[in-house]
């Protein structure tokens, strides 16, 4: 008698007859097409070359095809000129940005000072809570006072 087949084992070999069958649905041609990752073959050979990469010869120009980022490079080798209106407009944008400091500045203390303000509030509203509870129930106060001043003589 021989043993039962464990589940991997049948799904295996479910798999393997099916792939020598041949027959691929149309979800699994979709997928080997764009993945040629999960192609078995891709793994072991790849159009890439692998060794040394010879060097590109320096008279090869990439920036053909994007004259913004020749532009771009052109700018960040050469040294940059500064004249009269540069430095003016410089100044003004330094000007600009010491204004919008202040406005911040002010703002934050603004904020400080309202978060303070609901911070005394809420503290009030708590304190005046406090006091109905122990005008409602003065037994139990009394109790978590006297708890409370416990605990504090047992850890002088």
């Amino acid at each position: 008698m021989t043993p039962p087949k464990s589940p991997a084992v049948e799904a295996l070999e479910q798999e393997q007859a099916r792939l020598s069958q041949g027959t691929e649905s149309e979800l699994e041609a979709s997928l080997k097409g764009s993945f040629p990752g999960s192609d078995p073959v891709s793994a072991t050979t790849t159009p890439v070359p692998t060794g040394i990469v010879p060097s590109l010869p320096k008279e090869v120009s990439f920036g053909s095809d994007a004259p913004l980022v020749d532009k771009a490079l052109a700018a960040t080798r050469e040294p940059e000129q500064t004249d009269a209106a540069t430095f003016a407009s410089s100044r003004e944008e330094l000007e600009a940005l010491k204004a919008e400091v202040a406005r911040l500045r002010e703002s934050a203390s603004e904020i400080g000072s309202a978060a303070m303000r609901v911070a005394k509030a809420q503290a009030s509203d708590v304190l005046v809570d406090l006091k109905e509870r122990i005008r409602a129930k003065p037994l139990p106060a009394v109790g978590i006072a006297a708890v409370i001043g416990f605990v504090c003589g047992m850890n002088r």
